[in-house]
């Protein structure tokens, strides 16, 4: 048997260097970005989310980085009471100084109580109390409105699974929208 090999073109090495030029560009470009918007070390805020509402509190714990508790007591869906406890991280790409806004990538955790309705059912009280363990990943943007206000909007990844045997999981794509005060300072 003859080795077969596919000869390289030239167009793709071509292809393969621009891509490099173009990451070494970005990255230096990045790198050499002087001012950029720095986060304060601690905000609150509220925030509606497709299932609850209610208020969070972020801490910085490095220069683009945040965690974030939510606790959302407010329902939203009659049919879907839910109630949220979360914790999430937040990395945020710092953008210029005079550029108003900062997107961000963030994963996170936390547990649901949600009492879910039967709508099909004409018992007097035709709803189950759930429990409810799961995640969320997602991107979003923050726009500075003044320097220590901000506005927010999120799209999340959620999923949260039901801690009994045969009982329904939440899942499903999330828009949260919120308003947050930063104060403490920047460190």
């Amino acid at each position: 048997m003859l080795p077969v090999s596919l000869p390289t073109t030239k167009k793709r090495q071509t292809t393969s260097k621009c891509f490099i030029w173009l990451f070494a560009c970005c990255i230096s470009y990045f790198s050499l970005a002087q001012e950029t918007n720095q986060l304060y070390k601690h905000a609150i805020g509220y925030k509606y989310t497709t299932l609850c509402q209610g208020i969070t509190f972020r801490m910085k714990v490095a220069d683009a980085a945040q965690l974030e508790a939510f606790a959302g007591p407010i329902e939203n869906d009659p049919n879907k009471r839910t109630s949220v406890l979360g914790v999430r991280y937040l990395h945020t790409f710092l953008q210029e100084r005079d550029f108003p806004i900062n997107p961000y990538i963030f994963i996170g955790f936390g547990y649901a109580q949600s009492e879910i309705k039967h709508i099909a059912c004409k018992m007097k009280n035709p709803s189950d109390l759930f429990n409810l363990y799961g995640y969320s990943a997602g991107i979003g943007m923050e726009l500075k409105v003044t320097d220590r206000i901000s506005l927010n909007a999120e799209a999340a990844r959620m999923t949260l699974f039901n801690s009994t045997p045969k009982g329904p999981n939440l899942d499903g794509i999330s828009l949260n929208f919120g308003i947050n005060y930063s104060f403490g300072g920047i460190f």
